[in-house]
């Protein structure tokens, strides 16, 4: 009896009762590792890379195993140049062999790494990872964003796309001896890892590289605060730059870590000028020679609001309202809108805000990025009824802002920004990116009325240096020289007014190909550099032959100098 339990015993563990042995007894002698999968490339339009990974190693001790914790900590510190107080916490960790495992330096080079893979250190594994790198350095780093150690996105288009990046990890299983130790040559690839999708951006990285330079240069020399820099291709809404640089608490000026172009929002100031202009010669409620008599100051509500200068009553027409970028000027070609009746003119005039893209996010979709602020109709009050119509009362990214303008430059359609070209899998294969969504949100010939008065900006109004230097190309822009909101209204705790400089033009102005706006946030509130037409223009004016240059765009046959306007 007793020998026939034995034998029945036998039987079952020789079949289905000893499954669960024979998987215990293989846990025993073998372990599985995930094999990381390489992260997908970001590119430029151009195919230069503008974030890759390469390959790197990890260094991580099991205390437990290891045999001479003196000697292994001396290595370790030699190796990967480990300071005091590392080289001692490691030594009493691994003393200590209260933990199986133990990071002692991660996204090691990889020839430091195979050294000390090569000295079969008891205990010290030798681990192949990726590190996340910028070939181009900082250059487009606000944008591109950022991955953590683990090679998972952060922030910018590596967070946003980082489903898109990440490729699927392998498996390797491995046999190892008693106490652990790997048994050489008995690694077995069982699931081969499948990288990422590379990313096809629309950004230049020259281009993007010279715009951050030229702001770094102008931040530094203004004393500025920040500033934001955005290049698009106007008939697409390609943005072919997009550059944010911020002082930093050592007041040095800096390419930013995030992308303050997208996720930050001021009152923009007289560039919103032409979208008010614009929507009245829309709406057919004034003509460029429609003439407003403009005094230099006038009470609403309960303010007292002015022009940037004292001047006498003046009989001024549509065009020399932009030209001269009257406030009282602009408001009163927001009031036409309503045809005497107030409340449609200013819900008029929100409408077309809002068709020009402001108060919601672009299609960028951007992680963290603003809407800005626009407040319903109905709900403003007092003097910011009239103040929107001079950029005041409401706020806008400089996104937003570009794009707007854009639409000026591209005939009245309104094309919505795009950062991604498109997109190529682990085959090689390219998948093009949607086109940008576009609408027609004024008439074409609306648009050159509007983009022959700002030609007329920049040659006798208040962006003359925009065109300084610039021999070959003709442009036409904006300036806007708002006032940044504060604690206690629009002064600081000095009781001095802060502003927000900037100007929005475009290249060739008889053929528009590329729109530009350049923010200065903050420039010196005591001198002639504080408007957009001195601390903004002048770096248009830089950036137009080097992006010219770059995207190989030639002078129009018919390009005329302002001497003939």
């Amino acid at each position: 009896v007793v020998l026939g339990a034995v034998l029945f015993k036998v039987a079952t563990l020789q079949t289905a009762g000893g499954d669960s042995l024979r998987v215990a007894g293989t846990e025993q002698w073998e372990r599985r590792s995930e094999l990381s999968a390489d992260r997908g490339s970001i590119f430029d339009r151009n195919g230069e890379e503008l974030a890759v990974s390469i390959p790197a190693f990890a260094v991580s001790v099991n205390p437990k195993l290891v045999t001479d914790p003196v000697a292994t900590a001396t290595i370790l510190q030699a190796a990967l140049g480990l300071d005091e107080v590392e080289t001692a916490e490691l030594h009493a960790a691994l003393v200590a062999q209260e933990v199986g495992f133990r990071y002692v330096r991660r996204q090691v080079p990889v020839e430091i790494g195979e050294q000390i893979a090569g000295l079969r250190l008891t205990g010290v594994n030798v681990d192949a990872e990726d590190d996340r790198v910028l070939p181009g350095g900082d250059t487009g780093r606000s944008v591109i964003g950022r991955t953590d150690i683990d090679g998972i996105g952060t922030a910018g288009l590596e967070l946003q796309f980082d489903e898109l990046l990440t490729g699927t990890p392998g498996e390797m299983r491995k046999e190892v001896a008693p106490r652990g130790r790997s048994i050489a040559g008995s690694e077995q690839v069982i699931a081969v890892p499948v990288p990422g999708d590379d990313l096809v951006l629309t950004l230049d990285r020259s281009v993007q590289f010279a715009t951050e330079q030229a702001l770094v240069e102008r931040v530094t020399e203004l004393d500025a605060k920040s500033g934001y820099v955005i290049v698009l291709d106007t008939p697409t809404g390609d943005v072919i730059a997009m550059s944010s640089v911020q002082v930093d608490d050592d007041g040095v000026a800096q390419i930013t870590t995030g992308n303050y172009a997208a996720t930050n929002a001021y009152e923009p100031g007289s560039v919103a000028k032409v979208v008010t202009i614009a929507a009245a010669l829309n709406e057919r409620t004034v003509e460029t020679d429609t003439t407003f008599v403009v005094p230099w100051r006038r009470q609403y509500a309960d303010d007292l609001l002015s022009d940037s200068h004292q001047h006498p009553d003046e009989l001024l027409t549509v065009e020399q309202i932009l030209v001269s970028s009257s406030n009282i000027g602009t408001i009163d070609v927001q009031m036409s809108l309503g045809r005497g009746d107030w409340d449609t003119a200013r819900q008029t005039h929100w409408e077309y805000l809002r068709r020009f893209g402001f108060g919601e996010q672009t299609d960028l979709d951007f992680p963290g990025e603003s809407e800005g602020i626009l407040k319903h109709w109905t709900d403003l009050w007092g003097s910011e009824r009239v103040t929107v119509a001079y950029g005041q009362g409401f706020a806008a990214t400089p996104i937003q802002m570009a794009a707007a303008v854009n639409a000026i430059a591209n005939d009245g359609t309104y094309v919505a920004p795009r950062l991604v070209q498109g997109y190529v899998d682990a085959a090689g294969n390219l998948t093009e990116a949607e086109p940008s969504a576009a609408e027609e949100i004024i008439r074409p010939d609306v648009a050159a009325e509007v983009q022959d008065m700002m030609r007329q900006v920049v040659c006798r109004g208040t962006a003359r240096r925009a065109q300084e230097g610039l021999s070959n190309f003709s442009v036409a822009g904006k300036t806007g020289t708002g006032l940044k909101a504060q604690r206690n209204g629009y002064l600081n705790e000095n009781g001095e007014r802060v502003y927000y400089a900037s100007f929005a033009g475009f290249f060739p102005a008889e053929d528009p190909q590329v729109t530009i706006l350049v923010s200065i946030d903050e420039p010196p509130a005591g001198d002639i550099n504080r408007f957009g037409g001195t601390a903004a223009a002048p770096v248009f004016g830089d950036l137009v032959p080097t992006i010219a240059h770059e995207l190989g765009i030639a002078p129009p046959a018919d390009t005329t100098p302002c001497s003939q306007w």
